[in-house]
């Protein structure tokens, strides 16, 4: 009982499902030339033969439930119920890549796991592109031992679902050790950010007790924070060998200076000396220092963002609060005023790279670049669904993307919309699919990334805002596609987003609920210097 080291499996829970449910069980023991067929309804064995089988035993069960009505209510959807099914098979597989495994769900397999290493028993349940994605960490001591992958910080997901952590070849839920996982990665993954790892522990089984809690994914160890240390370090070691920690710099890797070309002969030349002619030390008269060089535009431009900045600043501390909320309610007012270029537009400067100033009739308003385009192409992608279709650009080399089979079934639920935003794409194969055909104007780099993030955002979409299947396409597309904070942009780019702004249906939010603009009148700029 204090060194287990098996499942822990003794039997009661077929007899409780034997119960409830229709259960059809072939088994043949390797020595035999026949096997036993074992049908049972409901506790009661209604058939007991001989027949043909593998070697092993094989569990059918169907009609859960049955006999019991009142319990059946309680299940939930089919989806909602095979999912939970494919958690505890991801669980299982992980953790035996030597053995092979198959999943079918509605007469269609899902998964076909052969025999194989453990990096490539990832490859194929969560699809090609990780096998790029892996780090390897291993670490031994005489607390436990370490092994596993981590993923590369650049391929943290906003979604969990991804984070794998077992203890004795047994899957565990454990926040004190995720955090360590994330520590290790804190500086190098965005904010609402969470890693993928496949982390598997071998711990002393006399040092750990499974049985706090009946699904026996919650463990107790006694070594816990030397545990902590252990696997914080090797997380960070892993990410440094392969030069993706923040605090490593390899100096191996240095490329030397580049002096040039020396010539070996030839004769120097006289340095040159400039001179200014008219300059008289013993003049009484006191000459104008003249500027050794013009401030460029792009300086006086630099100036200029800098003043607003500290002005800007300036507006947010002394802002009173209910300003704010008028801000809200103060209708968009588009007619520019009299204070234009000299081409006519209206005046607009961008600073801190993030926001958009403009200058409208009433006052100034400044606007959230990012939040402004997802709002723009939220309206743009939602009308081509409604509508006709984008125009399609043709590839000349067609571009294969291969994705997890939850990622797969999502996206060939979503073909059709996608054609209509321009994406052409065909399946090909299982879990892989063909891009023939992208957006008139659609920068066609590193789609596989594109298209992930496209998924992410779609399916933590489901998980906080309720929006139906074409709502939440186009808002996925329109966050992943959208201009960034930090970008910088040109005088024409913020003009034709201002434009587009106020033709838009819903200008003051964002389909994320985030605040567009806000809008600081004449009157208020006044108040604040009186």
């Amino acid at each position: 009982m204090f060194s287990l080291h098996t499942k822990g499996f003794r039997g009661e829970a077929l007899a409780s499902i034997a119960a409830i449910a229709h259960v059809e069980l072939r088994t043949k023991k390797k020595e035999s030339d026949i096997g036993s067929l074992l049908i049972i309804e409901g506790s009661q064995c209604t058939e007991q033969t001989l027949c043909q089988c593998e070697n092993g035993s094989s569990f059918a069960i169907k009609n859960l439930f049955y006999n019991v009505p009142a319990r059946r209510n309680f299940l939930k959807s089919d989806n909602v119920e095979y999912n939970h099914i494919l958690d505890e098979f991801l669980r299982i597989v992980l953790v035996h890549p030597d053995i092979a495994f198959s999943l079918y769900h509605n007469d269609k397999q899902e998964y076909k796991l052969p025999k194989s290493n453990l990096k490539q028993r990832i490859v194929n349940v969560f699809g090609n592109p990780y096998n790029e994605r892996l780090l390897p960490i291993r670490q031994e001591s005489n607390v436990t031992n370490i092994s596993g992958f981590i993923g590369k910080p650049e391929c943290a997901r906003k979604t969990r679902g991804e984070q794998y952590l077992f203890v004795n070849q047994r899957f565990i839920k454990h926040p004190y050790f995720h955090h360590a996982i994330c520590s290790a990665m804190d500086e190098l993954i965005p904010a609402n950010h969470f890693p993928s790892y496949f982390i598997y522990l071998d711990v002393d089984p006399s040092k750990i007790d499974i049985n706090i809690h009946p699904t026996k994914t919650e463990v107790k160890f006694q070594e816990d924070k030397f545990i902590y240390s252990i696997l914080l370090s090797t997380v960070k070691h892993s990410l440094g060998n392969y030069n993706l920690s923040s605090q490593q710099i390899d100096f191996d890797n240095v490329s030397p200076i580049d002096f040039g070309q020396i010539p070996l002969s030839g004769t120097p030349k006289n340095p040159f000396i400039a001179t200014n002619p008219d300059y008289n030390p013993f003049s009484d008269k006191k000459q104008e220092a003249k500027p050794m060089y013009s401030p460029s535009p792009f300086t006086k431009k630099q100036q200029s963002e800098g003043a607003w900045t500290k002005i800007y600043e300036s507006l947010k501390e002394n802002l009173p609060p209910e300003a704010e909320n008028e801000a809200i309610q103060t209708k968009l007012d588009t007619n520019a005023s009299d204070e234009t270029t000299e081409n006519g537009s209206c005046i607009v400067f961008q600073i801190l790279n993030k926001y958009i100033v403009s200058r409208i009739k009433s006052g100034f308003m400044i606007i959230d670049q990012e939040a402004a385009q997802e709002r723009i192409l939220y309206e743009q992608y939602m009308q081509q669904m409604e509508n006709e279709a984008m125009p399609v650009q043709k590839l000349l080399f067609p571009e294969s993307l291969s994705f997890s089979p939850q990622d797969a079934d999502t996206i060939s639920n979503l073909l059709n919309d996608f054609l209509h935003l321009g994406f052409e794409l065909e399946v090909f194969g299982k879990n892989t699919f063909i891009l023939n055909g992208i957006p008139s104007g659609f920068d066609n780099q590193n789609v596989q990334s594109i298209m992930e993030q496209i998924l992410e955002n779609y399916k933590s979409n489901l998980l906080s805002l309720r929006l139906n299947r074409k709502n939440n396409l186009a808002h996925s597309l329109a966050k992943t596609l959208g201009i960034k904070k930090g970008s910088p942009l040109l005088q024409e780019e913020m003009h034709h987003m201002v434009q587009q702004l106020f033709v838009c249906q819903s200008p003051e939010i964002s389909p994320s609920g985030k605040k567009i603009c806000v809008v600081f009148s004449d009157k208020d700029i006044i108040q604040l210097f009186n």
